[in-house]
Order: C-alpha cells, then structure tokens, then sequence
C-alpha cells in the first residue's frame, strides 16, 4: 500500500462516494477504483459493499479509513519536520465561512502559491458551527469563522478582519431606519447555524425587535438577491454591497450602535500545523489591512 491510496480511502469516506473523492483529489473516477482495487488486493479484504451504486464503505472499510485518517497526519507531520529549515510546504485543509470576502480568499491563495509553490491549501466551505466541530475532530487544520459569541476554550482565536453588518430591503420600500425595515417586512432571516446568524439573533433579542420570518437561507448572497427582488428585508456583511449590488436596495447600519462581525482564523493551539495556517492567517491580514 501507499500514501496515495491511503489519501483516496480517506477522501471516499470524507466526501461519501468514488466520483466526489475523485473530484476532490483532481484524479478520474477509474483511477479511484483502481486503487482501491489494489489497497484491497494487497490488504486481502473487501472494504466496499460493491452490490450498491455506487460502492460504499463496510464496516471493515469505515475503521480502515479512520485508521488511515490517523496515519496521514503522522506522515504529514513527519513530512513537515523533515523539510529544510524555513521552507513552507506541505498540504493545508481549511475550512471557510461561506460569503466571507468571496475576492479575498482566492487572491490571498494566488499570492501564497507564487510565494510558497510546494504549499497545497484546500478549501471547505460550511457553517461556523459546523466548521468548529470539524477542527475539534482534527478533519480541519484551521477555519476562518464568524467568531463565536459562547467562548470556544479548546480553540485559539486569531482575529482576521471586521465586518459591518447592514440591513438590506427592496428599494421601493417605505421605510427609513433599520429597525422599521426589519420589522414592517419580511425577514429574510440567515441559518441559525451559522456564526452570522447567531450574532443577528442575539442583536434583535438584545433590541427587542420581533420579527415575522419568512425566509431561512444559507447564503447572505441569496438574502441580498431575495431583497432586490422585493420579498422581504434581512442583515448582511457590508461587503457584499461592492459595485451595482449595493444600488439596488435600501441599506442602513445594522443594530444601535451599529455592529459588526468579527472573522476569525480557529485552530487548535499549538498544533502541529500552525507554521501552515499562520502564512494563510498573515496573507489574509496584510490584505485586510489588519481591521479587527
């Protein structure tokens, strides 16, 4: 067996099936079978239930592959000891806020690969709720999260950048404060699992504004579309209001005083991987300008 066939059993079991693993590590299904045709060759065990479509992990597969979950971060960590001294390399896997600075991300992994090309980072997109627990089970080195309003003491906390938060209605709507948006329309209300949600909860609760929901949506995109298209009023980031967006609904500061989002970089202290996400964490300050 070998360290790829290993990465492609994890990836099966990470992602539920042999076409998302393949996607996900950038290989073609069949070359997915074929190595688990081979890993269960060497292994002289079956690790799939092949009389379903597609394959799934059995019993036996599932603790294999947590198994090997286990070995890959001890290669891993050995790989990164053993490079040469000051050299950044090795494979990051991040978890990541879905709308957090849909620019940022991508311009700050642009200069990461031209300043450190053996540097590989993967990108999960989720709810911080979800991203949380998935770095507590060391599936994620790191997330950029909405920092959570209940304390998280097995996680350190890396400020990131701050984000004002700003109620978006539909432009012909007859209404001239945040509170009086909110509570005459519609609320387009987002997840209450994530981050973001949680913190527009608690802001209304602390304001004792009641509000008549009418949408839940994951994305605060999707909120802002659902403004401009008249069907209700709903919180988002300031940033997403960039270029024409922002001229096609009514805005006012969210809460008062206003109040914002504080994004954060949550990882396990003193982790084995931290050189990794700490060149992640200080490219995405330098282009924030360091604003918490």
């Amino acid at each position: 067996m070998n360290i790829p066939q290993l990465r492609t059993l994890v990836a099966i079991a990470d992602n539920k099936g042999f076409a998302d693993a393949a996607e996900r590590l950038f290989i073609t299904p069949a070359a997915v079978s074929q190595q688990m045709r081979a890993l269960e060759d060497e292994l002289q065990v079956a690790l799939f239930d092949r009389t379903t479509r597609p394959p799934r992990l059995n019993a036996h597969g599932v603790h294999i592959a947590e198994r090997a979950s286990d070995v890959l971060r001890e290669f891993d960590a050995f790989a990164n000891e053993a490079r040469a001294v000051d050299e950044i390399a090795g494979i990051l896997t991040i978890g990541c806020i879905s709308g957090f600075s849909s620019d940022l991300i991508p311009k700050a992994l642009g200069n990461l690969r031209t300043q450190y090309p053996r540097l590989q980072i993967r990108i999960d997109e989720g709810q911080s709720a979800t991203l949380i627990r998935q770095v507590h089970r060391r599936e994620l080195d790191a997330a950029i999260i909405t920092e959570p309003l209940i304390p998280e003491p097995e996680l350190e906390m890396l400020p990131i950048t701050s984000e004002a938060l700003v109620v978006v209605a539909p432009m012909d709507a007859e209404i001239s404060s945040w509170d009086e948006a909110l509570t005459s329309l519609p609320f387009l209300r987002v997840n209450r699992l994530s981050g973001l949600g949680n913190l527009i909860d608690a802001t209304l609760r602390n304001s004792g504004l009641v509000v008549n929901d009418a949408m839940e949506l994951d994305s605060t995109d999707v909120v802002l579309s659902m403004a401009q298209a008249g069907l209700g009023a709903g919180v988002v980031p300031e940033g997403r209001l960039k270029g024409e967006h922002g001229q096609k609904v009514k805005r006012f500061p969210f809460g008062s005083p206003p109040v914002s989002r504080r994004v954060v970089l949550a990882e396990r202290p003193n982790y084995a991987r931290s050189d990794l996400s700490q060149v992640l964490y200080l490219e995405l300050k330098r282009l924030t300008g360091g604003r918490v």
